[in-house]
């Protein structure tokens, strides 16, 4: 299971390299850390999985996304990842590898997370990193939500370098699904919508384990 997911994930980082640049483009919101809120109670199930993961255009400075202060979350989920770091209370993404954090959850009520990310500078603003996040139903396949249809994510975060050292990096943020809600609230930009259309994410399959 472990090297399908891995050759889908590889796949998937591919296809998503045109898209991304495209992204680029957008006028962005420089706004990390953010605090996110996913209302699961529209889901019309109990429990699933959420999908969490970081990809990158080729050739992008090294960013990071560190996901902590996990809220309504199972206290000991069932948990399927790899390229992802343990750290204090949450994860650690890298765009320098192939990584995902596929985890169990109960749903009807609200899930949250405070999402960082932090990044080298690079001179090129065509080099972006997208982070993912999505629902699954319990098994492992059904798509939740209000999610893009092309991606399947009920939110998504592109980071953009500074292109200097010493200065901010931005990030974008798009909201598919309307109970999904990002504070500060995410600046609307149309072309990111456009560039992130293209990001066809690929569906795989998981098998829940116990």
């Amino acid at each position: 299971m472990q090297n399908d997911i891995k050759h889908n994930v590889i796949s998937r980082l591919t296809r998503t390299a045109l898209a991304l640049a495209l992204a680029a483009g957008c006028g962005l919101a420089a706004a990390s850390p953010v605090h996110v809120t996913i209302d699961t109670s529209s889901f019309g199930v109990a429990s699933g999985y959420l999908d969490m993961n970081l990809s990158a255009t080729d050739n992008v400075p090294l960013a990071t996304v560190t996901v902590t202060g996990l809220a309504g979350f199972q206290s000991s989920p069932y948990i399927d990842t790899w390229g992802v770091t343990a750290v204090a209370g949450g994860w650690r993404f890298r765009n320098d590898t192939a990584n995902d954090l596929f985890q169990s959850v109960d749903f009807g009520g609200p899930l949250s997370f405070d999402l960082d990310v932090e990044g080298a500078a690079g001179p090129a603003s065509t080099f972006v990193s997208a982070f993912a996040v999505s629902a699954f139903g319990s098994d492992g396949t059904t798509l939740l939500g209000r999610h893009d249809a092309l991606t399947g994510a009920l939110a998504e975060f592109t980071w953009t370098p500074a292109a200097l050292a010493g200065m901010d990096g931005q990030l974008g943020i798009r909201i598919v699904d309307p109970g999904v809600t990002v504070v500060p609230e995410p600046v609307d930009c149309a072309l990111l919508g456009i560039g992130l259309a293209g990001l066809a994410l690929a569906r795989r399959p998981h098998n829940k384990r116990r």
